[in-house]
C-alpha cells in the first residue's frame, strides 16, 4: 500500500485535469521554497566569508593581547617576551610603544596613532608585511615610518618621500609640556582595510623611545599573539597574572569585537528572516493540497469505499505536498550553491562597470563580498525546508482522510 501512496502522489501531482489555479499555487510555493533556500545559503556564505576575513587579515596584523604597564614603562621587557611565550596557547610576543602624533606632508595634516615595534618581534605575531602594497618592511629604521593606505592617501604621499611627524611631550605632572617634530622617509604603505589604514603607523621602537623620553630598555607594553582568537579575554587575565608589575589588561575583542559581533547579528537576523521566508512558502502547500483534496474529493470517496485505509490516504497528500518541498529545496539548494561559488566574481564584475566599490574601505577592513561555502549550513538549510514543507502537509492530509464517501457520491 506504501507503494500505491507513492503513486497517487505522483499521479494527482502531473495529472492534467488539475485546475490551473491550483497549479499556480502549487507552483508558487515550490518557487518561493528555492528562493528562500538559495538566498539562505547564500546569505550565510557571504556571512562565513566575512568572518574568515576577519580571521585572515584583520586578526593576522593587530595584537590578540596586550599587556600594557600601568606605570607608563616596563623594564625587562626580554625576559618578559620569553617567559610568556613559552605559556600554552601563546605563539609569540613583542614590545611596543605608542603615542598619538600628528602627520604633516605638503601642509596636509593627519592625525594617527604611533606604534613603535621592535621588527624582529613584530614579525613573529603579526603578518603586516604580507599587506605591504608599497616599499617593503625590511630593515626599518630610525629614520622611516610605514604608512597605513588611508592615511597615505589623505596626505598624498608616496613611498620615498619624506613627512614631518609632531610628538607631544608632557611634564611630570602629566599636563602637555610641548612637543617634537621629527622628519621621516616613508619606507612602506600597507593596506589591511577598514579603519586601521586611516589610523595607524608604525616606526622604529628605540626611535619612539627617545622622541618619548621613555628610560633606555624600556617599552610600554607587550603584545601577544595566541592560538585561540576567541579565548582572547580569557588569556588576557591569565597572561596578566604572570606579570609581577601592575598592567592593564586588553585584547582584540575591546577594540575589534564590535565588527565580529555584527557579522553574527546579521548572521542570525538573516537565519531568522529567511527560514521565516521559506515558511510561508511551505504553508502556501497547505492552500494547495486543501484545494486539491476539495478538488479529488470523489477520488478520495472511491479509495475509500474500496477499502483503503485512511492512514494510506493521509500518506499520498503529505507525499504530494512534500514533493513541492522536496522539488524546491532541491532547486533551491543548488541554485544557491551556485550564487555562493559565484558571488566574489559577481561582485568584482559589478565593481568595475560602476567603477567603484559598493563597500567603503574607510569603513570595512575589505572591499569586496567574501564567501565561504560550508556544507553543514547547506544541509542544515535543506533539512529545514524539508521539515517545513512537511508540517505543512499533515493537516490537509488529515481533512482527506476525514472525507464522507457516502456524502460526496451522493452528489455525483
Amino acid at each position: 500500500m506504501a507503494s500505491l501512496a507513492w503513486q497517487l502522489a505522483k499521479r494527482y501531482r502531473s495529472t492534467r485535469h488539475t485546475s490551473g489555479f491550483i497549479r499556480f499555487i502549487s507552483a508558487s510555493s515550490t518557487s518561493g521554497i528555492a528562493l528562500g533556500v538559495a538566498i539562505l545559503i547564500l546569505a550565510l556564505s557571504v556571512m562565513n566569508g566575512f568572518e574568515q576575513a576577519l580571521k585572515d587579515r584583520l586578526l593576522t596584523v593587530i595584537p590578540h593581547v596586550e599587556l600594557e604597564a600601568v606605570d607608563y614603562s616596563m623594564a625587562d621587557w626580554q625576559r618578559k617576551v620569553q617567559m610568556i611565550a613559552a605559556t600554552d596557547g601563546v605563539r609569540a610576543g613583542a614590545p611596543f610603544i605608542k603615542a598619538n602624533g600628528m602627520l604633516r606632508h605638503n601642509g596636509a595634516v593627519k592625525a594617527a596613532q604611533v606604534r613603535g615595534v621592535e621588527l624582529q618581534y613584530e614579525q613573529q605575531i603579526s603578518a603586516l608585511a604580507e599587506f605591504v602594497s608599497q616599499g617593503s618592511l625590511a630593515g626599518l629604521n630610525e629614520q622611516q615610518i610605514v604608512l597605513g593606505q588611508g592615511i597615505a592617501k589623505a596626505l598624498s604621499i608616496e613611498t620615498g618621500q619624506n613627512l614631518q611627524l609632531m610628538l607631544p611631550r608632557f611634564a611630570a605632572d602629566g599636563s602637555l609640556a610641548s612637543h617634537r617634530t621629527v622628519n621621516l622617509t616613508v619606507s612602506a604603505i600597507v593596506s589591511l582595510g577598514g579603519q586601521l589604514d586611516y589610523s595607524q603607523v608604525w616606526v622604529d621602537i628605540s626611535a619612539l623611545s627617545r622622541w618619548l623620553g621613555v628610560p633606555e630598555g624600556e617599552v610600554h607594553g607587550l603584545a601577544f599573539s595566541i592560538d585561540d582568537i576567541f579565548a582572547a579575554p580569557q588569556m588576557a587575565r591569565q597572561l596578566g597574572r604572570l606579570i609581577d608589575e601592575h598592567v592593564y589588561l586588553s585584547d582584540w575583542y575591546r577594540g575589534q569585537g564590535h565588527v565580529y559581533n555584527d557579522i553574527q547579528m546579521v548572521r542570525a537576523i538573516l537565519y531568522l528572516v529567511l527560514t521565516l521566508v521559506i515558511a510561508v512558502a511551505c504553508f502556501n502547500i497547505v492552500a494547495t493540497l486543501v484545494m486539491a483534496v476539495r478538488e479529488k474529493e470523489a477520488d478520495i470517496a472511491i479509495l475509500l469505499t474500496m477499502g483503503m485505509a485512511p492512514g494510506q490516504l493521509i500518506k499520498t497528500f503529505v507525499l504530494l505536498g512534500w514533493l513541492n518541498g522536496l522539488i524546491g529545496s532541491l532547486l533551491g539548494v543548488g541554485f544557491g550553491v551556485l550564487l555562493a561559488s559565484t558571488i566574489e566574481q559577481l561582485f568584482a564584475t559589478l565593481t568595475r562597470i560602476l567603477g567603484s566599490s559598493l563597500l567603503d574601505p574607510s569603513i570595512y577592513f575589505i572591499d569586496f563580498v567574501p564567501s565561504v561555502l560550508r556544507w553543514q549550513d547547506v544541509c542544515l538549510t535543506f533539512t529545514i525546508a524539508l521539515l517545513l514543507s512537511l508540517l505543512a502537509t499533515l493537516y490537509p492530509a488529515w481533512r482527506a482522510s476525514k472525507v464522507e464517501p457516502a456524502a460526496i457520491l451522493g452528489q455525483h
